[in-house]
Order: structure tokens, then sequence, then C-alpha cells
């Protein structure tokens, strides 16, 4: 099933957690000169148009990505201003110039995000199994998507590990439409990091009432292999439907990782209403 498509949630909460982790995880690898190749499984259509249909459909960008705009100032004048300097640098590079948040027009996708941090040397390879998001992919200027790839992209990157970059970046964001999905990151992730040991794979997953995603945290819980957790809630569960917040994996996690995501999102959660919170924790403590 390939219904899903991102332009409707574009710039919500999930995004800047999962947009600013990542962002986190790429200045800390880049501390380091050697090379590396960044996999992204699931690039969507790479760039949004949040004035578009799907966006103004039901204008999650205004809890998300407005809300952080608005408290720019606030943002970088904390311990992590390098990290949200970098961030903003993002989105004003999308606009051309500092947009206020109601100039808001455009929200960058996974590629973009990582397209902004590339080196000469680094290598980047997305994947769009869904035909019309492949489509608009394919129309972004190269410099902010990377090499682009029709197909299965957890399929793919196994196919390519391990890389011939000293080291390596995997982006697992799907849409999770169906239960197997989460079986399939399972399987991705561990035999990534058995063809891989040291691969840096960052792991998407929505919160939603019926908790799909316990059973694969614990499975994951299982790898000999440190993960970090962060959990980003930033509205009221209900007990029917809906996503209340996201969550982020990353394993193998560069060092003070968790300090820069506590100290970054520590600010974040006076911007929403409570029960708004960031918790982070390591999912495999005893690794």
């Amino acid at each position: 099933m390939l219904s899903y498509q991102h332009g409707y949630h574009a710039g919500n909460p999930a995004d800047v957690h999962k947009h600013l982790t990542l962002l986190a995880v790429i200045r800390r690898m880049h501390e380091k000169s050697s090379a590396m190749h960044y996999f992204d499984t699931h690039a969507g259509r790479g760039w949004y148009d949040l004035s578009g249909p799907q966006a103004q459909k039901n204008g999650e960008f205004h809890d998300g990505i407005a809300r952080i705009l608005g408290a720019r100032d606030a943002l970088t004048a904390t311990s992590q201003e390098q990290l949200w300097s970098a961030f903003f640098a993002v989105i004003d590079d999308a606009h051309q110039r500092p947009p206020s948040p109601q100039e808001l027009r455009y929200y960058p996708g996974s590629p973009a995000w990582v397209a902004s941090q590339r080196r000469e040397t680094d290598r980047h390879t997305v994947y769009e199994l869904h035909p019309t998001e492949h489509d608009e992919l394919t129309q972004v200027d190269s410099k902010k998507t990377g090499f682009v790839v029709y197909g299965d992209g957890l399929q793919g990157v196994i196919n390519h590990l391990p890389p011939k970059t000293p080291r390596l970046l995997v982006l697992i964001d799907p849409a999770y439409e169906v239960k197997d999905e989460y079986t399939q990151v399972c399987a991705t992730v561990s035999r990534a990091l058995k063809r891989c040991r040291h691969a840096v794979i960052l792991v998407w997953y929505p919160l939603l009432p019926a908790a799909r995603h316990d059973a694969m945290l614990s499975e994951l819980q299982q790898l000999d292999t440190p993960c970090i957790r962060s959990e980003f809630i930033y509205k009221e569960r209900t007990e029917t439907r809906g996503m209340y917040g996201s969550g982020m994996l990353i394993f193998n996690p560069p060092w003070q990782l968790d300090t820069n995501l506590k100290e970054a999102f520590m600010p974040v959660q006076d911007l929403f209403e409570p029960p708004a919170n960031h918790h982070l924790d390591w999912l495999n403590a005893d690794k």
C-alpha cells in the first residue's frame, strides 16, 4: 500500500523532532574528517510547499515549524545555540531570507537537511518508492537531494552495505501504514548492523494510542548495540486515534549526543501546552 504522502504533515512537531535530531547527529559526526555515506530509506518528495493544498488541509506546520520559528531568538540564546542556528539556516536558505512564522512557505524534507551539511567527501543516497513522491523528488535540485533511487529503501540500503566510505549514517523513516513495517524496520536495522557494525542508524516512529511501536522497541532492545531513545510528546494522548508524539532511536550515537539533545529540546517543551515532554534515555542501558 502506497497511499501515504507526507505533504499533509510537513513541518509538524514530529518533523522538527526528527530533523533537529538528524542535524545534531550529522554535526557530531562531522567533528571527524573521515567521509561518510548517508542513506535515506524513505525520502518523500524532498521539499514541501506549505501554501499548497496538502499542507493547508490540516495546517500541522502551525504547531510545528511556525511555533519553533516564533521562538527563534530564545532558542538561539540557549546552550545549543550553534545547533539551533544551523537548523534555522536551513529554513532561511529555503526562503532565501529569514522568514517570520507568517511568511513560511517551504519546509525541507530530510534529504535537504543532510545536503545542507554535506561535505565534498561525503556520499548521499536517497530512496523513494511512492511513484508520485519520487517524481516530485527528481524535480528538486540534486544539490538538495543527493543521488535519488526509485525503489524500496529498506532493501536498497542493505544491498549497498558495507559502504566505501569509512563511516555510515542511515535514516529509516517509513510511514508505518501497515503493521508489517515495524517488523521490517527491525529486520533492516539488524541486518545493517551485522554488515556494518559501526553504522549510525536513526529510526523514526510515531507515538500512537495503539502503541504498536512497543513491540518494535522490545525487539530492537535485544541488539548488542548502544542506542539512545528520544521521544517528544507534544499533545494529549487520546484512547482512540491520532499521533500525540514521535520517537527517534539513534544506534551507535556520536559522543555527547544525549547531552546535546536534552539541552536542545528542554526549552521546546515550554512552547507547547502541558503535557508536552521530551524524554531521553538509553534503549539498552546494560549494553
